[in-house]
């Protein structure tokens, strides 16, 4: 009933407008189902929450019974999303089965096909086909009606399907699909996401092993072997009967232990190169100490070193500092011809501007080539560890030497805030 004016007593809005008012709010609730799944994709660090979030906002938003998401792995697909299911932790294994069976799967044409499938009365169909007789008591829990496959496609890349059941009675219009082809970009999205950050690792692993391997080369295996040669030498002297007597043996046995402790080092050194956390475990300052030891042992270089008295840090946070002044005290050794370097940790600023300042400087011939180009490996990835907690590296050279200063911000001690 509507008043003098025309208008809704209860609301206020025009009479017979209630309908547009509730496609108006259904609309809203599908805008902040894509922003929520957005920021999951943005912020979530498992694939399979990421995925799920994206499913509940799905059925949530809309008349949808249940939601799914595959994802397209070694030309298979698995489950790595879903809502409104119950008891369907097996249910990879029996729609496997029911692929075996001749059950048709309208979500594999989609994803083939790269192209949004709609199939209305569709539970009717699965129920009465025993091809899905392994998914009858799965499929049949949720009260649905329409099916909707939507492909997820990222960069013409089809990575996998948004499959939707929905509730009788519910026509999906052009809203609700477009709404459907929303979420499934950002899930495809999200599964994008996951490949490239996989794929960053194993590169990183790859660079990793070549210079561990190049390290093991160029010291490790350079040594034992000039130790295998001063062994076979000493085997000589004992078959010709001593021809240089005790002392001849003593100076083999001497070389020898030296090669043994440069190499036991080199190895410590590529250990604790290889377990970062045993690192954290005895403190930055102590492991860096032990770091700097290493390779003055190795190179010849002298290394001095001196850090403050440091406050609890994030462990994260004393591996990228490891890491910075490992990667800096190297390209000394590799470029910079230096016969000296300091390394030196301290803590500046008191109350929210209490900061980390980590140096390496030398004094060689400046900054080496590939240091200082601007996209040298090694100074894209002590920038980025830096970066990370919202601190700076600068590199400064000249032709008396070269210095590497990383300045962070104490995030999380202390009160103190990240540097601007």
């Amino acid at each position: 009933m509507s008043g003098e004016d025309g208008r809704c007593p209860e609301c206020g809005r025009p009479a017979g407008d209630a309908g547009s008012f509730d496609d108006a709010r259904r609309g809203q609730r599908r805008l902040a189902a894509i922003a929520r799944a957005a920021s999951s994709v943005a912020d979530a660090g498992s694939l399979s929450v990421t995925l799920d979030v994206v499913a509940r906002e799905v059925v949530q938003a809309t008349h949808i019974a249940a939601a799914q998401i595959l994802r397209v792995e070694g030309g298979m697909m698995r489950v790595v999303g879903k809502a409104g299911f119950t008891d369907a932790e097996d249910f990879a294994q029996r729609l496997e089965q029911c692929r075996q069976l001749g059950a048709r799967m309208l979500f594999v044409e989609a994803y083939q096909a790269q192209k949004r499938i709609v199939v209305p009365h569709r539970k009717q169909a699965v129920l009465a086909d025993p091809a899905w007789a392994p998914l009858h008591g799965i499929m049949g829990g949720p009260d649905w009606d329409t099916f909707v496959a939507v492909p997820l496609v990222v960069r013409g890349r089809t990575v996998g399907v948004l499959n939707a059941y929905y509730s009788p009675d519910e026509d999906p219009g052009d809203e609700t699909l477009e709404f459907l082809d929303a979420m499934a970009d950002q899930a495809a999205m999200a599964v994008d996401s996951a490949d490239l950050l996989a794929r960053s690792r194993h590169d990183a692993q790859v660079e990793e092993r070549a210079r561990l391997a190049r390290e093991l080369h160029d010291s490790v295996v350079q040594q034992v072997f000039s130790m295998r040669m001063q062994a076979k030498a000493l085997r000589a002297q004992v078959d010709s009967g001593l021809p240089g007597g005790p002392d001849g043996v003593r100076v083999v046995a001497d070389e020898l232990l030296d090669l043994a402790h440069n190499a036991l080092t080199d190895l410590r050194s590529l250990v604790l190169q290889l377990h970062p956390a045993e690192l954290v475990g005895r403190g930055l300052v102590a492991a860096l100490r032990t770091h700097t030891e290493s390779v003055a042992s190795a190179s010849g270089l002298r290394v001095s070193f001196h850090a403050d008295e440091l406050p609890d840090l994030p462990t994260d946070l004393q591996e990228d500092l490891y890491r910075i002044a490992q990667e800096a005290l190297h390209n000394v050794v590799k470029h910079a011809g230096a016969r000296a370097a300091d390394v030196t940790l301290t803590t500046t600023g008191d109350g929210s501007r209490r900061r980390v300042v980590l140096e390496v400087s030398d004094d060689g011939v400046g900054v080496g080539a590939e240091v200082g180009r601007p996209g040298g490996f090694g100074l894209i990835s002590m920038r980025d560890r830096a970066h990370r907690w919202g601190g700076s590296l600068r590199l400064e050279g000249s032709q008396h030497g070269s210095t590497v200063r990383a300045e962070v911000g104490l995030v999380g001690v202390d009160g103190a805030v990240p540097l601007e």
